[in-house]
């Protein structure tokens, strides 16, 4: 192989060339399909458990010779898709990742080929304006501002309604910083020990509840306000609400100590358990204390294209800033999410510039952007607003959310399950209980007495659901995931199954038979138990 050969072989499209990629994508569109395909003969994953998976990607050398695209092709098709989670698969119901419209692969064919970089209109002409109205469509569907608010905004280079990002980490990491610029306004220059102390400040703090995402913690790291300073507020038991009263109780212990509290984060649709937080209070709080109020919708953000359901959201309107998730419940390909602001000049808290590539004054996305290059990801929900339209995407959400009833009312029928906290956005938690524990309980609810036995039979049943899960996900006929959230005994955890069943292929039928499985697998686990504390209350 010499550079003639790669030039002419890997970046050229000739007849000849053209004649191989039809060939090449009529290969991957079969393997695709069958990928895709739902069938009751295919299972979730491969037969290779994890460990078999990764002994077939141990070489440490880089290959010192090309092999050539029909031979890389093969490979990938037998050793990486064969291998891979068929996440579309209606007994798929255990995470947000999930099954995505068809169109979508269009998509992303049209991303790679046109490969176009949104940090500038010089790298991206088309794609800058798609973005620009995507976001406009968004930050509409949120703050509802009338159409003369948007038409100044797109030329305008001090103006910005927000960022698509790469995730949901990367869009609250903006929001945050934003937040954080916004409390201390030379900290952008100056950097955050000067700013702290020309704020006469020694800690600022984040709070949220203990719903908020891992990615709140991450971004305080990398922002410099510290992990240990993202406070967590508790939640009412069962509804998964922040605890307003505790809330209040901790920012007036903040203000009687001086501690600069640069953001109140609401959570509208926690990835654990799908609660909402009461947005509405959580906006006249922030206004009360002069807090920056950012909202966390990347999973429950969608329920705005529902008008029977947009009402859960009620105050996400009022938010200074808010994420959304297009990966998630607007059913895109990864990766795709936004972040959005209220005010228009308020990312220009983060607004930077380059001679050679983002100058003074101009309105390349990338100027006011965490990120560098970035893909024309915007695109993906650009195209399925447009062929959709908020009224399918309000079909599909209801539909998710009656399923989500559907199963909570299976669960709650069945006398060894029990919910583990309300459903509201479409994410369930429950868990195998047999049915004479949950009544002894309940009986017990308010003993202090009975906290040792509890605890005991919790830790039992906490092994006990643990296995369910990796049971049935070792099957590979269906998979749920598992999550730890309190018990409504004081200081105990219990583990939790956590299911999501807003793919539209999921049936009725379906969410039993899961169910099943789980109650057979749990019922074999529980004879097998040989605790004193089960036996005592078994038959």
């Amino acid at each position: 192989m010499d550079i003639e050969y790669i030039i002419s072989h890997y970046f050229s499209f000739t007849e000849k060339d053209e004649a191989n990629f039809k060939e090449w994508f009529s290969r991957i569109l079969n393997e695709g399909f069958s990928f895709i395909n739902n069938g009751e003969k295919h299972p979730l994953h491969g037969e290779l458990l994890p460990h078999e998976v990764s002994i077939l990607f141990r070489t440490q050398d880089i290959p010192a010779v090309g092999e050539g695209i029909s031979a890389v092709l093969k490979e990938a098709l037998s050793l990486i898709v064969q291998n891979s989670v068929r996440l579309g698969h209606p007994n798929y119901i255990g995470h947000m990742t999930q099954i995505c419209p068809n169109f979508a692969l269009l998509c992303d064919f049209i991303i790679s080929f046109l490969n176009q970089n949104l940090v500038k209109i010089e790298t991206a002409l088309s794609a800058t304006y798609v973005e620009w109205q995507t976001i406009s469509w968004l930050h509409k569907l949120v703050y509802k501002h009338p159409e003369s608010f948007y038409t100044h905004i797109l030329d305008n280079a001090d103006s910005s309604l927000g960022n698509m990002c790469s995730g949901g980490t990367n869009a609250n990491l903006t929001a945050l910083t934003v937040a954080r610029n916004h409390s201390f306004p030379q900290l952008h220059k100056i950097g955050l020990f000067a700013a702290y102390k020309e704020a006469n400040c020694t800690s600022a703090v984040i709070l949220v509840s203990k719903r908020g995402h891992y990615s709140i913690k991450k971004a305080a790291a990398i922002i410099g306000i510290g992990e240990q300073n993202v406070i967590e507020i508790p939640c009412v038991p069962f509804t998964n609400q922040i605890n307003l009263v505790e809330l209040k109780k901790t920012i007036r212990h903040l203000n009687e100590n001086h501690t600069k509290i640069i953001c109140l984060v609401g959570i509208a649709g926690s990835t654990e358990t799908g609660s909402v937080d009461d947005l509405s209070s959580l906006a006249q709080i922030s206004q009360e204390h002069n807090i920056w109020f950012h909202v966390d919708a990347a999973w429950g953000g969608a329920l705005l294209m529902s008008q029977k359901y947009s009402h859960l959201l009620s105050g996400i309107e009022q938010a200074d800033s808010v994420c959304l998730d297009g990966h998630k419940f607007f059913y895109l390909t990864i990766s795709h999410s936004i972040v959005l602001f209220k005010n228009q000049t308020s990312l220009n808290h983060i607004r930077h510039s380059a001679n050679y590539i983002i100058r003074e004054g101009s309105v390349d996305l990338g100027r006011t952007s965490i990120e560098g290059s970035r893909r024309f990801d915007s695109f993906k929900l650009w195209f399925a607003l447009k062929v959709l339209g908020k009224n399918g995407y309000e079909l599909l959400i209801n539909e998710a959310i009656e399923k989500g009833n559907l199963f909570s009312h299976i669960i709650e029928q069945h006398k060894d399950f029990e919910l583990t906290s309300r459903f509201v956005s479409g994410i369930l938690t429950y868990r195998f209980i047999p049915q004479k524990i949950k009544k002894l309980f309940l009986s017990h609810k308010n003993n202090e007495n009975f906290s040792t036995t509890s605890k005991e039979i919790n830790l039992i049943l906490n092994k006990i659901n643990t296995d369910i899960q990796k049971k049935q996900r070792g099957c590979g006929n269906s998979f749920v995931s598992r999550t730890v959230l309190e018990s409504f005994f004081p200081g105990q955890e219990i583990v939790v199954l956590r299911a999501i069943p807003f793919n539209p292929l999921t049936t009725h039928n379906i969410l039993a038979d899961i169910l099943s499985e789980q109650a057979e697998l749990g019922n074999t686990l529980i004879k097998n138990e040989k605790s004193i504390a089960i036996n005592f209350i078994s038959p």
